[in-house]
């Protein structure tokens, strides 16, 4: 499941929401000013990680699952301002029937021109 929303977060598909995530989905991010909540909360997420780096390329690189639960270590890549960027993270993801229930999303961490906010709506701002 978080290699296909990988692949379609990747190539801007976000039309299969509502098969990913449950209709009362919860992102618990302390680094994010907003609550990502319901699929609306999810798809404006995942849009805002593609307005993040337009032509980015998401990618999982590690994943361990116990139980209902799997964490992942992810790398985002793109380019932001004509320079190569690579932003880490790692989340851990709670299922229920096989969709992504609650996220516990830990902060990028990488080297990135100008500081980046993440308001609600989900539209990337330079500050």
């Amino acid at each position: 499941m978080l290699l296909r929303i990988a692949a379609a977060t990747s190539a801007g598909d976000f039309d299969h929401v509502a098969e990913w995530f449950t209709e009362d989905f919860q992102l618990y991010n302390p680094e994010v000013p907003y609550d990502p909540a319901g699929h609306d909360g999810a798809h404006r997420m995942l849009q805002a990680l593609k307005d993040l780096m337009p032509g980015g390329k998401v990618e999982i690189l590690d994943m361990v699952e116990e139980g209902d639960r799997v964490a992942a270590r992810m790398q985002f890549s793109g380019m932001v301002d004509g320079r190569s960027v690579f932003l880490s993270a790692v989340a851990i993801y709670r299922f229920v029937d096989s969709r992504i229930a609650e996220d516990w999303g830990i902060g990028f961490r990488g080297e990135w021109p100008g500081r980046v906010a993440l308001p609600p709506g989900g539209r990337v701002q330079q500050s």
